[in-house]
C-alpha cells in the first residue's frame, strides 16, 4: 500500500523529547525541589502546593490524583501575583496572613519566584549534550522513504525538530530566516506542494510556542532569533503555565486550526509523547475520530504489550468516543526513541492506513 502527504500527521507530547534530556512536567516540579532557596521561597512553595492539594482535596482528588505539576504551580502563581488586578480581588474577604507574609510587599516574592522558573525552563529546553536528540533524524529517513513533506504538530518549546533543518533536508517554521526582518508569515504554509516554491521536506507547527520566538516590542511582529539568551524569560512566545491553552492570537490560532484542519482529512495520527493532558487538542481528536470511523490514532506509549489493550481503552474513554470505536485507537509499546528509529518505519505507519473508499475492488 502506498499513501499520500497528509495521509499522516504527527503530534508530538512532551514524552517526545524526555530521551532527548529535556525534563517532563514530574521531572521539573523535582528540580524545582531540588533548587529551592531556603527561607521565603521554600516556605512560599510549600505553601502554594499545600493549598493546591487542599483544593483538590475538597473534590476527591488525593495523592497522585491531585492534578499537581510544573505548569499548574506556575498558573498559580501568575493568578496570585496579579493580586489587586485580579477580577476575584473584591470578593477575597482577607489573604492568609502566612501567604502575605512570604508573598511579600505588593506579592513581590510570588513574582520573583516564578520568574526564577521560568528562566530555568529555558535552561530546561537546552540540555548540554544536543547528540541525545539525534533520534529525531528518525523523521529524516521516514520523508525520504515517503517521499513527500511530514506536516508535524508540536506542543513542545524545544528546537529538537528545528536542529534538522539543513541545506538538504528544509524544515518549514513560518519564517524566511532568523531575526526582525524575517517575521512569522502564515502564506509560508499554504499551497507548498502545489506553488512555485521548493517544497519543505518538514512542516512545523508549534502548537505552544518555541523559546527561540521573540515578538518585536515596536510592531508586534513574530521574529526567531539564534541564540536564546536574548529571549526574556518573562515575555517568552510559550503558551506555559497558563489556564487558557489556546491563546487568541496568531501564529498560536492559525496552528490550531491547521491542526484541526488537517486532522479531518489525514487517514492516521500519530501521537509521539503526548499525555492526553490538553482538552482543546483532545476535543479536535475526537472530532477528528467521530467524523471518520476509519480514520485512526496511533499512540506510541511505555508500556507492557500486555497493557496495550487497556491503555487503548482509557483513551477511548477520555475521549468520549464510545467503546464501538475501540478499533480506532491503536496502541504501541515502545518509546519515541525507540519508534523513530525502528526499521522499515515507513512500512509500519503506511500499513496502518485504512484502504481508500476510492479504490476499487
Amino acid at each position: 500500500m502506498t499513501s499520500r502527504s497528509k495521509d499522516i500527521i504527527f503530534l508530538l507530547g512532551a514524552g517526545a523529547s524526555a530521551e532527548a534530556g529535556i525534563p517532563v512536567s514530574g521531572e521539573m516540579i523535582n528540580l524545582v525541589e531540588k533548587s529551592l532557596k531556603p527561607g521565603t521561597e521554600q516556605g512560599l512553595y510549600h505553601h502554594v502546593k499545600s493549598a493546591i492539594h487542599f483544593s483538590a482535596g475538597l473534590k476527591g482528588r488525593f495523592g497522585n490524583a491531585v492534578p499537581f505539576n510544573i505548569e499548574t504551580l506556575v498558573n498559580t502563581l501568575y493568578e496570585l501575583e496579579r493580586n489587586e488586578e485580579h477580577p476575584l480581588y473584591p470578593f477575597i474577604a482577607a489573604w492568609s496572613s502566612r501567604f502575605v507574609a512570604l508573598a511579600g510587599p505588593d506579592f513581590g516574592e510570588v513574582k520573583r519566584f516564578r520568574q526564577r522558573i521560568l528562566a530555568d525552563l529555558k535552561k530546561w529546553m537546552c540540555p548540554e549534550d544536543s547528540a541525545q536528540a539525534d533520534y529525531y533524524r528518525g523523521l529524516i529517513s521516514l520523508q525520504r522513504d515517503l517521499n513527500y513533506p511530514l506536516h508535524v504538530f508540536s506542543l513542545n518549546y524545544d528546537l529538537c525538530v528545528e536542529s534538522l533543518n539543513s541545506s538538504e533536508f528544509r524544515v518549514e517554521t513560518g519564517f524566511a530566516n532568523y531575526g526582525p526582518s524575517h517575521p512569522w508569515d502564515w502564506e509560508r504554509f499554504v499551497d507548498m506542494e502545489t506553488s512555485n516554491n521548493l517544497a519543505p521536506h518538514l512542516v512545523l507547527y508549534k502548537l505552544h510556542g518555541s523559546i527561540n520566538w521573540k515578538r518585536s516590542h515596536e510592531t508586534k511582529d513574530l521574529f526567531c532569533v539564534q541564540q536564546i539568551e536574548s529571549v526574556d524569560a518573562e515575555k517568552m512566545e510559550v503558551i506555559f503555565g497558563r489556564e487558557f491553552k489556546l491563546e487568541a492570537a496568531d501564529p498560536y490560532l492559525f496552528f490550531a486550526y491547521k491542526f484541526r484542519d488537517l486532522s479531518l482529512v489525514t487517514r492516521v495520527i500519530a501521537t509521539l509523547g503526548y499525555g492526553f493532558g490538553d482538552a482543546h487538542i483532545n476535543k479536535m481528536l475526537t472530532q477528528s475520530l467521530r467524523t471518520d470511523p476509519e480514520r485512526r490514532l496511533l499512540v506510541i506509549q511505555r508500556c507492557e504489550d500486555k497493557d496495550c489493550a487497556a491503555k487503548a481503552m482509557e483513551i477511548v474513554t477520555l475521549l468520549d468516543l464510545g467503546a464501538e470505536r475501540k478499533e480506532q485507537v491503536i496502541v504501541q509499546p515502545g518509546t519515541v526513541k525507540e519508534f523513530l528509529q525502528s526499521p522499515q518505519l515507513n512500512e509500519r505507519l503506511v500499513k496502518l492506513i485504512p484502504p481508500s473508499k476510492d479504490v476499487p475492488f
